[in-house]
């Protein structure tokens, strides 16, 4: 028995056999000894909980673990609060299952608008025809 004896010890949370002991915060509430993977876990966790990030449309700040991550279609950088998301997805798929027009609901064929139209969303043929007109 010396001063640096490498003696193993079990960790706590997994109770797997580990030579090296990390010694658990106390913030955590988790008793010691805990092996690196575990003790790696409950640092990343409890950094992660403590970033705080500001949602893009409304900019409340809160933790980054309770924002979401905007779908790819929407074009989008930066995170959302859950209400804004659910604003956002409403309004995405109600202008990609109705007429921005005339609000009737699309089927299979759905036509993009012209750039130059500033419309947005997607339209029915019967309005696409009348915007190609009204425009051209």
């Amino acid at each position: 028995m010396g001063l640096f004896s490498k003696k193993s010890s079990i960790c706590t949370i997994c109770k797997k056999e580990t030579k090296h002991k990390h010694k658990a915060k106390k913030e955590w509430y988790v008793e010691s000894p805990l092996c690196g993977d575990c003790y790696m876990d409950r640092m990343r966790d409890e950094y992660d909980s403590n970033i705080k990030s500001k949602c893009m449309t409304c900019n409340t700040q809160k933790k980054v673990t309770d924002l979401w991550e905007p779908r790819w279609q929407w074009d989008m950088q930066g995170l959302l609060c859950k209400t804004c998301f659910d604003k956002k997805e409403t309004d995405f798929n109600s202008k990609k299952a109705f007429c921005t027009i005339c609000g009737v609901k699309l089927g299979f064929f759905r036509y993009n608008p012209k750039s130059g139209w500033k419309v947005s969303g997607q339209l029915c043929r019967k309005c696409w025809d009348e915007q190609k007109a009204k425009n051209e």
